[in-house]
């Protein structure tokens, strides 16, 4: 996460107890600074030398690393569990036989993060450590790869680690997560549904990645007295502050309501953890080694007990790389492989697919966003979809939307941009009819029937194919558009969601009178040279130049079902009922939302698109 927007903040010095206060603002170090080379462990107090030993008997004893000839290369921000974690290993480097190195990327998303880059490299220069550091345009990146400011820096970091981990040998990447960290992020897997033992948190060696969290049951206090008893000088960064980011509500908000109630509940984490850790290698020794870990046979997942597939499955993903898998999203892989659903296909975090042949269950990973050929990031492509991260308050936490909105209120538009923002699943009613039909599932027969007669597929078919679908691609979080239609399948869909364990985040009404949708509707034309090209002769800022294309003077068509003004009616008295119709849904959900059990937004339809966007992003947290 890039650091703050204002200098004096982002360069704040902490108080030497024994020099006094460092000007706020000023490059550290000075030249008179006493802590210029790094301390041997005699040299330190008593409670940081054995913290200390500590860190060194996890990493050794608990861990199982063995760091004799290996390199550590600290990801260094600035802050304080990155300056403890690299002034701790320096300490412990020559007594373990390790080299010490340290990694610093500037984003180049403000002003100072030059100078920051500077004063990490000062830091490492007086203390004869190397610091490899890259400044890299992440606006640019994102743009390119499409993503939001915030992964595509966490993209481009984890890149430039691995690039320089590739080029040393037996080299590990050392990152400053610590033991209140690793509460939080036991509470975010919660809040996105995974499944034991991953609901322990994040490892402390990550072999296949080549990662270690030195500090990860160390406590942040443990952490801020180390830095406050040698003066280090640390950068803060008032982005940890904002509430904006799920990971800061439930660190400043959940975490300390939870600590209050249990004094000890960081040391609960801890226990937590090292269960789970148990729990994983015993389930691990349990799973077979198939040939080729990408082709599950089908006999070879029906000899296992239920409880042991999804982390056969889960193993097999995470050797397509990083990406946190849903145990929702297994579980539906696992009923759909029981059925034997030939050819459905799963998606998961990270660009991986799961798809079920005949006699097997295969793994694979889609073609990634490759950046520029001339950016120097090789190791993007590998290690662009990590959830875990050095200090990064954009969590991969899926978000679940539903979204109303009649026709010619722009909805598609809305969702479609949402859809781009969040990088979420846009599920439509009608495309789903046309998944399950097409692929012959068992659903998609049954609803084929009903469809035939000339019938409507009763809820009973409808909702069940819904779900089975927001589960195989909404691992990143979905937008439903197109259902429910009605009051009653409002009330069941939001049963099923419940008992499916499945979270909705928000439910998203934009608002337009009658009268103005469908002049919308009739008012729209399309462009023969390019269909995507917006003309409209009822909305000012897309109208048309008399008969020809806004945007490409090409000649424009209508299309004959938005002059039908009988069909138009028809689809309006549908939505617009508020008493069993469309709108009685939507006010199912407003109501729901009364009482804190999702959240409503609704959306001034007759804005610009620009504004309704605006207002539409500001809501969503």
């Amino acid at each position: 996460m890039p650091l703050g927007k204002r200098a004096p903040d982002c360069l704040a010095i902490r108080r030497n107890p024994l020099k006094g206060v460092q000007r706020a603002g000023a490059l550290w170090p000075p030249e008179a600074s006493p802590l210029t080379t790094t301390p041997g462990l005699r040299d330190l107090p008593r409670p940081q030398a054995k913290l200390c030993l500590g860190v060194a008997r996890f990493l050794t004893r608990e861990c199982g690393h063995a760091p004799a000839g290996a390199t550590w290369i600290v990801a260094l921000s600035g802050g304080p569990d990155s300056l403890v974690l690299l002034t701790v290993l320096a300490v412990l480097a020559p007594r373990l036989g390790a080299r010490l190195e340290a990694a610093h990327l500037d984003h180049g998303l403000r002003p100072e993060s030059a100078a920051e880059a500077a004063h990490v490299a000062a830091f490492c220069r007086q203390r004869a450590i190397p610091c490899h550091s890259r400044r890299m345009d992440v606006a640019a990146l994102a743009r390119r790869t499409r993503k939001g400011v915030e992964d595509a820096g966490r993209d481009a970091r984890y890149a430039f680690f691995a690039e320089l981990a590739a080029a040393r040998e037996n080299a590990w990447i050392a990152l400053g997560h610590q033991l209140n960290d690793l509460a939080e992020d036991q509470l975010l897997r919660a809040t996105r549904g995974a499944g034991w033992p991953a609901l322990g948190g994040m490892p402390a060696l990550d072999a296949a990645r080549r990662l270690l969290r030195p500090l990860l049951l160390t406590p942040r206090a443990a952490v801020d007295a180390f830095a406050a008893a040698l003066a280090l000088p640390t950068l803060t960064d008032p982005g940890n502050a904002d509430r904006a980011f799920r990971r800061n509500r439930l660190r400043h908000d959940v975490l300390p309501l939870l600590c209050a109630e249990n004094p000890r509940y960081l040391d609960a984490a801890a226990r937590l953890w090292r269960q789970a850790r148990l729990d994983d290698a015993l389930f691990a020794s349990l799973l077979p080694v198939p040939d080729d870990p990408a082709v599950l046979p089908l006999e070879t997942v029906f000899a296992l007990h239920p409880s042991l597939r999804p982390r056969l499955y889960r193993k097999a993903l995470a050797r397509l790389g990083p990406g946190q898998v849903l145990a929702d999203t297994l579980r539906g892989l696992d009923d759909a492989v029981t059925r034997r659903v030939t050819g459905r296909m799963f998606q998961f975090p990270g660009g991986k697919e799961a798809r079920i042949a005949r006699r097997a269950v295969v793994f694979s990973r889609r073609a990634p966003c490759v950046p520029n050929p001339e950016t120097p990031l090789t190791g993007l492509a590998a290690e662009g979809s990590g959830v875990d991260c050095e200090k990064s308050n954009m969590e991969a936490v899926p978000v679940n939307i539903l979204i109303f909105g009649p026709n010619g209120s722009g909805k598609g538009t809305q969702g479609s941009l949402v859809k781009k923002k969040y990088d979420l699943a846009h599920i439509e009613s009608g495309a789903i009819f046309r998944e399950h039909i097409g692929g012959g599932t068992e659903l998609g027969k049954k609803a084929k029937g009903f469809i035939d007669k000339g019938e409507l597929v009763p809820d009973e078919i409808t909702i069940p194919m819904i779900l089975e679908t927001l589960k195989a691609k909404g691992g990143n979080g979905w937008l439903l558009d197109g259902f429910p239609r009605n009051m009653v399948q409002a009330e069941k869909l939001w049963d099923a969601l419940q008992k499916e364990g499945m979270k909705l985040d928000y439910v998203i009404e934009i608002l337009l009178p009658r009268q103005i949708a469908k002049n919308r509707i009739m008012g729209r034309r399309l462009c023969v040279n390019d269909p995507n090209h917006p003309n409209n002769i009822f909305i000012d800022a897309i109208k048309p130049n008399g008969d020809k294309c806004r945007v490409c003077g090409g000649d424009l068509k209508t299309r004959s079902d938005d002059q039908d003004e009988a069909a138009i009616g028809k689809r309006h008295d549908i939505y617009y009922d508020t008493t069993t119709g469309t709108l009685a849904a939507a006010y199912f959900y407003k109501k729901l939302a009364a009482e804190g059990k999702t959240k409503y937004i609704e959306l001034n339809g007759e804005g610009t698109i620009d504004s309704i966007k605006e207002t539409l992003l500001a809501q969503l947290a």
